[in-house]
């Protein structure tokens, strides 16, 4: 991905209104399909760790999935996300 950004874990703890690293809230596993990923949410998941991990917006998640609250996700549920980092 042209667009790819490399951050270091250190630089997400104290992000603010985040979820701080996304180790511990993005535990999902992906499959990369070149422009868009399939992402597959792990219990202790939160968008804000997600959009972390793959250098995103929660907004951005939930608009190319059709999330209406951002607080409501389950295990196993599948989310498209395209990518500018990959984790």
């Amino acid at each position: 991905m042209s667009d790819e950004v490399k951050v270091l874990d250190e630089e997400l703890e104290n992000v603010s209104g985040g979820a701080g690293s996304w180790k511990k809230y993005a535990k999902g596993t992906y499959v990369n399909n070149g422009t868009s990923i399939i992402y597959t949410v792990a219990a202790g998941d939160v968008l804000s760790g997600i959009a972390i991990r793959f250098g995103v917006t929660v907004a951005e998640i939930q608009a190319w999935n059709n999330i209406k609250d951002a607080n409501v996700i389950r295990a196993n549920q599948k989310l498209t996300i395209f990518a500018r980092t990959l984790r």
